[in-house]
């Protein structure tokens, strides 16, 4: 079994919204589940009515059950939420990524992030091994020999062109060698 990862509600709606979630969980399937916190499941469920990429991420049977927070660990998740800028209005900004990095402590494991704030904060916490997002998915899914480079592109394109962003330290259009890179 490889590493473990746990991906937050912007990534799996990236791949959902072209259709291609059967691609992240297939990257996800190697460390075994949970896949996925009840904050994530939350924050898709509330798009759930306006978008296409919310509806794909929960009709997904593939990520199973969303994990559970134990109430011991509810400190730590708010004050890590707190690290990522707040609750805001609602309160629920950032509660599933700060559910994931929580849980990645816990778990020894890795988070899939979009979130540039996010990702830092995994970053700082856990090491650069132990925070990916999605054009590293598709790199790793490339070096696996799972998808051509050239699909990697054409998936990344098409996540960009549904008016989703990538995170902002990688180029708006990217070539396919940009794939092969580590």
């Amino acid at each position: 079994m490889g590493p473990r990862w746990l991906a937050d509600a912007v990534t799996l709606q990236h791949f959902g919204s072209i259709g291609r979630l059967g691609l992240l969980c297939e990257f996800l399937a190697v460390g075994g589940p949970p896949y996925w916190t009840t904050a994530v499941r939350s924050e898709v469920l509330a798009g759930m009515h306006a978008s296409e990429a919310c509806r794909e991420v929960l009709a997904c049977a593939s990520l199973d059950s969303p994990y559970v927070v134990p109430g011991a660990l509810l400190t730590a998740v708010f004050r890590t939420q707190v690290a990522l800028g707040g609750g805001g209005a609602s309160g629920g900004e950032h509660l599933g990524e700060a559910e994931c990095i929580v849980m990645a402590e816990q778990f020894q494991c890795g988070v899939i992030t979009d979130d540039g704030a996010a990702y830092d904060l995994v970053e700082k916490r856990l090491g650069s091994a132990r925070v990916h997002d999605t054009v590293d998915v598709l790199r790793a899914l490339v070096r696996s020999r799972s998808l051509l480079p050239s699909d990697a592109k054409m998936y990344a394109d098409a996540i960009v062109n549904n008016g989703r962003h990538l995170r902002r330290t990688h180029p708006r259009t990217v070539d396919v060698s940009y794939f092969t890179q580590a």
